[in-house]
């Protein structure tokens, strides 16, 4: 079996169980069920009132063909002890995880700490500096293999990759679906159905041809698999993180990986500057201070300097694979036709071209 409970019935049924197990305080009651739908891809979102969110995701679904680790993924991980062992400040809200037999689906339990996230558009230098210092402990305890790394049940950095590059060209209708499972993140990843045929619109011809063909000739990648790899949260974006005190709190450990640290910043970066970036009128290349902070964290936890020759290196190709995955994200704005909206996507097309001709 997989070292999961198993349960089934409903959610009060397994709310009871976990309760039998000490997971859950005696005498919890369910005061009420809320369903949370915004930004979910694939999995089913329970606000459980007071105290607990409850996740459930198929466990046979596109994400784990689609990332090349069918042994790996949020339950698994959190069953191995990695995200219940992370670091200080770090923390993951997962105190149970179950495998639901009728439904054949992970059922994990998490805290809420939704009073913790910031809302968009007031997340601060001070909460960057608080997320980067925490970040920083985190990959500095996995660094290069440390603390059995290797051992986790996590996927390859291209396998995370493959998963949102690969379906790029199939959702263009520029090629047939290059494997089985391409048609169901499709299907199931909404926000490529409905900002990829935006963010090409945004693009000239040439541009959009050159982001298709980003996404589908990977060959840039080796640089990223080569390189010192770390345990990445995967998908650092504002609602994926909440702040308590002095502990930063990481949700959604899905596309958690073996890669390179600088996937996990060029990801936050992108989100954080570029297409949801702050109402404060400073280009994304003024924040290059934070990513000097980050580098000071990490040495200093780690004792002594890193490469950061390689580190140049990988945080440009972690950028190029940050726009095959996500830059459609430049298309999810009130006006795609602005002026601003197509300037951030175009800027965004030639610094990748400059990294692959530098």
């Amino acid at each position: 079996m997989t070292g999961a409970p198993p349960t089934g019935g409903s959610i009060a049924d397994y709310l009871q169980a976990a309760q039998a197990r000490g997971v859950v305080p005696a005498g919890h009651r369910i005061l009420a069920l809320e369903p949370l739908t915004g930004g979910r891809t694939g999995a089913r979102v329970v606000a459980i009132r007071p105290g607990y969110v409850l996740k459930a995701l198929s466990r046979d679904n596109w994400r784990l063909a689609a990332m090349q680790a069918p042994e790996a993924g949020e339950g698994p991980l959190w069953l191995s002890g990695a995200t219940r062992e992370l670091p200080a400040p770090v923390a993951c809200p997962t105190v149970d995880v179950a495998v639901h037999v009728d439904n054949d689906e992970w059922w994990m339990l998490m805290r809420d700490v939704s009073e913790g996230i910031r809302p968009r558009g007031t997340f601060a230098e001070r909460d960057e500096k608080a997320l980067l210092a925490a970040i920083a402990r985190m990959h500095a305890h996995y660094w290069d293999g440390r603390n059995g790394l290797d051992r986790l049940p996590l996927a390859p950095v291209r396998g995370v990759t493959a998963a949102f590059a690969e379906p790029v060209a199939f959702a263009a209708g520029r090629a047939q679906p290059s494997a089985d499972w391409v048609p169901g993140v499709v299907r199931d990843f909404t926000p490529l159905r409905t900002l990829l045929p935006v963010f090409l619109e945004m693009l000239d011809p040439a541009d959009a041809d050159f982001f298709i063909l980003l996404a589908s000739d990977r060959s840039w990648h080796r640089g990223l698999d080569a390189a010192t790899p770390t345990l990445n949260h995967g998908d650092l974006r504002r609602a994926n993180i909440a702040f308590t005190g002095e502990t930063v709190t990481l949700l959604d450990w899905e596309l958690a990986s073996r890669a390179p640290a600088a996937c996990d910043l060029q990801h936050h970066w992108f989100l954080h500057f570029w297409a949801y970036p702050p109402n404060d009128g400073r280009p994304a290349e003024s924040r290059a201070p934070l990513r000097d902070f980050y580098l000071a964290e990490l040495e200093a936890v780690l004792g002594r300097g890193i490469d950061r020759g390689e580190f140049e290196r990988t945080w440009d190709l972690a950028w190029l694979r940050t726009l095959t995955m996500i830059g459609i994200c430049l298309a999810d704005t009130s006006d795609p036709a602005a002026t601003v909206a197509r300037h951030r996507a175009k800027a965004a097309i030639t610094l990748a071209r400059a990294i692959l001709d530098g």
